[in-house]
């Protein structure tokens, strides 16, 4: 590749991942915005609302990584030139996530068993169901935005969904302000307001997502106007590639939740300090998501395009990029963790630990910025049976058995716990490179 077009992918990468890097930011933003308002509270409806969020939250990426990983159709066919076909794609995902919808039934049943089961005590739980039991009810719309995600950021257009999340926080925002503290006349509802205002913002997600799909130019040219159900063939080809990629997340989230429970378990300023630090670690971390979502994009449009060599060069500069930006961020870990820990805590036990969090997290960063873009080359390419493999062998058959033995049998505490996590991302690393470089992804039919 010449040095003029190096500089080209160079661009098109950075100007893809710019606006995403907003987006992921936003969407981090809408939960510290919920837990600041829930924070007026007390310390209850904090707890309940942070315990009953992480356990709906799992379970809700499920359902929205199956319709994202959809991206990889909405590509190959922009790449390929085939504007008709994007617009099956789109009515496929609403068919699809309508299907999926049908096991809603009996999720909210079992959240609140979840929820109930996992609350320190009975008005932590009474909280966190109401809290739940209300967001369930977002699924279905969190999906349809999802789908209208994949129609433009498959197509290249990331500036748009960054817009309309930044849109979707100020409408938080004032909910918030109106459901939960109890302003302009409404009632204060409390936790249940919270969860009221986050649902409404994705009404207004959706409704602003659907006048863009639906807009009269998206109508002619893509023919996303023309409503029409899926036929099965089509939806179980969606859910072959979708499915592995949502199951992938959920596998992730639950063992990282169980990974936390596991360093809790070491003491209350052991806990502190590593919430602390994966604040500073969420950070970065939206930055790798946003070049891993680059290279989903940039791979499959040009698979489809049959352009690989232009393929590869994109997903090594998002990764090369990845590893740029997480790596600095890292640094400062190194650096500087006593201040940074400092901000948040005077407690020298909780300092203490979380420096030795934030030391490793530095060295952490490095591995996780070539995994997560990797991966996202790989959904790009239609290989998520892999990812989802590898995640489920080296989660539960590695990272959580070593955790268990590091903090509980060999006595490590949080150097350990973090130690297993660091070696769990190294080899999930080095499997996620081996594949993409394998070429395998080439040779995949998706559609």
């Amino acid at each position: 590749m010449s040095t003029e077009s190096r500089k080209s992918i160079n661009a098109v990468v950075l100007t893809m991942a710019a606006p995403l890097i907003l987006q992921n930011v936003s969407q981090t933003l809408l939960g510290v915005i919920d837990t600041w308002f829930v924070s007026s509270l007390g310390s209850l409806a904090v707890a309940a609302v942070g315990l009953a969020g992480v356990i709906y939250f799992t379970f809700l990426v499920l359902y929205q990584s199956v319709m994202r990983s959809m991206v990889a159709l909405v590509g190959r066919a922009h790449g390929a030139n085939e504007d008709a076909k994007i617009g099956d794609i789109v009515w496929r995902g609403f068919s699809t996530a309508a299907l999926l919808s049908l096991s809603l039934l009996g999720l909210p049943w079992l959240l609140r068993v979840l929820v109930g089961a996992a609350a320190p005590d009975a008005a932590v739980a009474e909280l966190g169901i109401t809290y739940v039991s209300i967001r369930v009810f977002e699924v279905p719309f969190v999906m349809f935005s999802a789908v209208v995600w994949t129609f433009l950021v498959g197509r290249g257009d990331t500036r748009t969904p960054m817009f309309i999340m930044w849109g979707m926080v100020l409408v938080n925002i004032f909910l918030d302000w109106v459901l939960v503290l109890g302003n302009l006349g409404a009632p204060a509802l409390g936790v249940a307001g919270a969860a009221y205002a986050t649902i409404l913002a994705n009404v207004f997600n959706v409704i602003v997502s659907a006048s863009i799909l639906w807009s009269k130019r998206n109508r002619q040219q893509y023919g996303t106007g023309v409503p029409r159900m899926a036929p099965w063939a089509d939806i179980q080809k969606t859910l072959a590639l979708g499915l592995p990629a949502g199951l992938g997340d959920f596998i992730e989230i639950a063992s990282f939740s169980l990974f936390f429970s596991m360093i809790g378990q070491i003491g209350t300023q052991a806990l502190a300090a590593n919430n602390i630090a994966v604040q500073y670690m969420s950070l970065s971390f939206t930055i790798g998501i946003a070049f891993s979502m680059t290279a989903s994009s940039l791979v499959s449009q040009y698979v489809g395009s049959k352009e690989l060599d232009l393929a590869e060069q994109a997903a090594y500069r998002a990764v090369l990029f990845s590893l740029l930006t997480m790596g600095l961020i890292g640094l400062s870990y190194l650096i500087a963790p006593e201040r940074l820990m400092g901000i948040f805590s005077d407690e020298p036990p909780v300092i203490e630990a979380g420096v030795t969090i934030l030391r490793l997290i530095a060295i952490y960063q490095v591995f996780d910025a070539i995994g997560i873009v990797f991966a996202g080359a790989l959904l790009g390419g239609g290989d998520t049976r892999f990812t989802m493999l590898v995640r489920l062998a080296l989660a539960w058959g590695f990272f959580m058995p070593l955790t268990y033995a590091m903090i509980f049998v060999w006595d490590l505490g949080v150097w350990g716990g973090w130690m297993a996590a660091l070696v769990y991302l190294l080899l999930l690393a080095i499997a996620y490179t081996w594949r993409f470089r394998s070429g395998k992804w080439k040779t995949l039919e998706v559609v």
